[in-house]
């Protein structure tokens, strides 16, 4: 594929292999072409079997494959999308059949399907919208919005669970401060019950409460018992 996509290298076309598809960073784009007749996303099928576009819909041995068609909509969506706005209209998408070299047709929705033997000649036939300097600024543009990262490179996410200290806190003391840039550490929840005293201190089960009343009053009536006599005797002794 990559061998036949080559030949558009006179006409004036340049070509990008393997890059990201924007906005999905495990997804890729096969190949990206970028010359006189704007920017063409190929997507490369090695379907085996009769394959047909009948009444713009595109077939594989008489099953609609409505979802490569959907797919090569969205690719051409997603490279529009990085371009300024006078550049999105210029965007197309391609189907290129490996196994059946010489398959001819466009489905409904606009997306051209070629053999892979029809490729190059499907690719030149564009009409021209763009003069050299403008297909070597746009293809600039693009290689570097295609390949550059799309997700985060490891290290740069910062510590989730780490308190935000660039606040001012004017009203703290020093001390908190000073505790708030201290490392938080990630403990481990264990999934086993909670004791019943854990949370309040004491054991909280309903036969508890009635022994500690209990043994309140049996403590309440021996004090009494042994206060008593030292009252009575205090007051034989009191003048009358």
């Amino acid at each position: 594929m990559a061998e036949r996509l080559a030949q558009l290298g006179p006409y004036g076309w340049f070509l990008l292999h393997d890059v990201h598809w924007p906005g999905r960073p495990l997804a890729r784009l096969e190949h990206v072409l970028v010359g006189p007749g704007g920017v063409v996303v190929v997507s490369a099928k090695n379907w085996s079997g009769h394959v047909d576009v009948a009444d713009g819909i595109l077939r594989q041995n008489g099953h609609d494959r409505f979802p490569a068609v959907e797919t090569a909509l969205a690719q051409a969506a997603a490279v529009a999308a990085v371009l300024p706005a006078p550049r999105r209209r210029l965007v197309r998408s391609l189907i290129c059949l490996t196994a059946q070299p010489e398959l001819h047709g466009t489905t409904g929705s606009g997306i051209e399907v070629r053999g892979i033997d029809c490729i190059a000649a499907a690719v030149t036939d564009l009409p021209d919208v763009l003069d050299a300097p403008s297909v070597l600024l746009l293809y600039a543009q693009l290689g570097q919005l295609l390949t550059r990262p799309q997700v985060p490179e490891a290290g740069t996410v910062g510590n989730l669970y780490r308190p935000d200290t660039r606040r001012a806190d004017t009203h703290r003391p020093e001390s908190y401060r000073a505790a708030l840039r201290r490392p938080v550490h990630n403990y481990t929840v264990h999934s086993r019950p909670l004791p019943p005293n854990y949370l309040y201190g004491r054991d909280q089960r309903p036969g508890t409460v009635l022994r500690v009343l209990g043994r309140s009053l049996v403590a309440g009536l021996v004090s009494a018992a042994l206060l008593a006599p030292p009252l009575w005797l205090l007051w034989e002794l009191l003048p009358k």
